[in-house]
Order: C-alpha cells, then structure tokens, then sequence
C-alpha cells in the first residue's frame, strides 16, 4: 500500500518574486478593487482604511520594513523546499485552485488532471517558472483511481484530461495555473515527480466547496492513497495564502492554531464568508491536515510573516508550514 510521507501548506504569491521595492506598486490594484473581503463582507478601499487607520499599517511599508519581511519569506521557502526533498516523494498530489486563468466558461467545484502532461515556463513570471518551456509528468493511472474512488464516495468531480489555455499569458497557452507552477519552481526546483493536480473552486460562487466538504475531501483522499495498491512515499501539497488580500493577522493566528490541534470542528464552524477571495486557500491546507493526521505527525510552522502593501494593511499572510512523519 502506499505511505503518505509529507504533507505542506505554502503561499504562492506573486509578491514573493518581486524585490521589496516594487511592493507597494501592487497596493494600487487593492485600492481600485471595490470589493476587499475582511470580516465577513465587502468594504471599498476608502472604507477600509478609515476602519483601520488606528492599526499603524503605515509604519511597516517602509523599505526597511519590506526588505526584512521579504527575507524572512526567502528563507522560509528554503527551508519549505528543502524539508520536501529531505521527504523524498516518489508521487505527489498537488492541490491549488484556478482563479478564472483556465476556466473562463465554467466553474467546477472539484477537478482532478488526468492527462499525461503538465507544461510550464515563458511567459509564466520567472517566480512561477524556468526562462525556457518544460513539460513535467504527470499521474494519469493515479488520477483514473482517485476519480473512481471519489465518485463511489458521493462526490460529484469533474475529469479535467487536458489543459486549457491559460489566459493570463500573453499570447494565451496551456501552461499550469500559477498555484501549481510556483509549487513545480519554489519546491520541487522544476522537477516534480509523477503527480496530480487537484483544483479546488474555493473562490468563486456558487460552487465553492464549504470547509466540511473541504474535510471530508481530505479524509477520502487519505484513505484512498492508503488503499492504493503501490509501494509508492507519496506528498499531499496545498497552494495558497493565509488571509487575503487583506491581512488579518488576529484571524491567521486563530487559523493556524486550530489547523496545529487538528481541529476540525473549530475550523468548520468559522463563518463560510471569512474563507472568501483568496483566504478562501485555506480550505485547501485542511485537506492536506486530514490527509496527514494518521500519520502522526506534528504541524511545523516555519514561519509566519504579513506582507503589507497599503495603509489599509492589504497583502498577504504568508504561512509556510509542514507535516513530516518522519520528523516525529
């Protein structure tokens, strides 16, 4: 039967490839955005610096400030990646989200890849990918019998065999979603194993999968990797962020305790408008601690660092954490 032997949460954001300097030029797109997510609804950017004006957001947007979070955040994906090749993984199931890059038509709730190959490179961002194409294995037979297995536990899944163009890239073409080329680049150093993409719809209405659903996925995904009928040491990784984009620290900190306690109950009853715009990435990291949980493995946090952009604290919660059994 096959081992789970590592399991890992990372952000994916685009602000850890750009130098500290050109930060703030990403705060002028949260003050356009008419709809910042923060406590349960939408505020404009007016609104939400005048609620948070007190909170002092100013003083941590110096160069200083952002130079020093910036290298904490190199260091923490360092030691991500080099925690993932201490683990050694002959498979991987690698779980992010597509945010309208691929589907633009359509919004399935869950999808699993079951096509052959993943591609990546130009014009992909150079934190996403290599200066040059590469096309990376991925796990057709793997895929087939999570599907299969899935569907005879009462989920609904959408078979996705090829790539769509992504139309972010200009001109448009079939690489990977960016939750999933930042994992093949700042982890696996542009040479994955043999793996399966998942993409779960956490941001868009209305087939957002609700946290318990989340839970449960990673409960079956657990159970049918330990029934799997190979020898193969297999990782379960979750792309995305902590709260964004608008940082709550208070929450993150909240989250991240219940996701250390495996509490599930606790992160099933926050309310489904908190896990909204890109927080909404935490349901992703819950499948992957369900996942891991028999193991017996301890979450290690790595660290912890808010990168702010505005004075209204907008950014992201970078959280860099793993589960290793074998560390226990």
């Amino acid at each position: 039967m096959a081992d789970i032997v590592f399991g890992m949460a990372v952000p994916h954001s685009g602000m850890l490839g750009q130098a500290p300097e050109d930060w703030l030029t990403n705060g002028e797109r949260d003050r356009n955005n008419p709809e910042l997510w923060y406590r349960n609804r939408t505020w404009t950017y007016p609104e939400l610096e005048a609620e948070r004006l007190h909170e002092g957001y100013a003083a941590l947007l110096s160069i200083e400030e952002r130079t020093a979070r910036a290298a904490r955040c190199r260091a923490a994906l360092d030691e991500m990646r080099a925690a993932y090749e201490r683990a050694a993984p002959d498979v991987a199931i690698i779980l992010g989200k597509d945010q309208k890059e691929i589907f633009t038509h359509m919004s399935p709730s869950i999808a699993i890849y079951s096509g052959e190959e993943v591609y990546n490179g130009p014009p992909q961002r150079p934190v996403y990918a290599p200066d040059h194409a590469v096309t990376h294995k991925a796990h057709p037979e793997l895929a087939t019998y999570l599907l299969q297995t899935f569907e005879r536990e009462n989920f609904d899944l959408t078979d996705l065999m090829r790539w769509p163009d992504n139309v972010w890239m200009k001109p448009a073409a079939p690489i990977a979603p960016h939750a999933f080329s930042f994992v093949y680049r700042q982890i696996m150093g542009d040479n994955p194993p043999p793996h399966v993409p998942v993409l779960m719809n956490c941001f868009y209405p209305p087939t957002q999968p609700p946290m318990s659903r989340c839970i449960e996925f990673g409960r079956t995904l657990r159970d049918a990797i330990k029934a799997w009928k190979s020898d193969a040491r297999v990782a379960i990784i979750a792309s995305g962020g902590l709260s964004h984009f608008v940082c709550d620290t208070e929450f993150d900190q909240r989250i991240m305790g219940m996701l250390k306690d495996y509490d599930y109950e606790g992160l099933a009853a926050v309310d489904e408008r908190s896990y909204q715009s890109g927080t909404s990435e935490i349901k992703l990291y819950v499948s992957v601690m369900m996942a891991l949980q028999d193991t017996g493995a301890a979450m290690t946090l790595v660290d912890y660092v808010p990168c702010y952009r505005t004075e209204a604290g907008t950014g992201e919660g970078m959280g860099f954490m793993y589960w290793s059994p074998d560390n226990q």
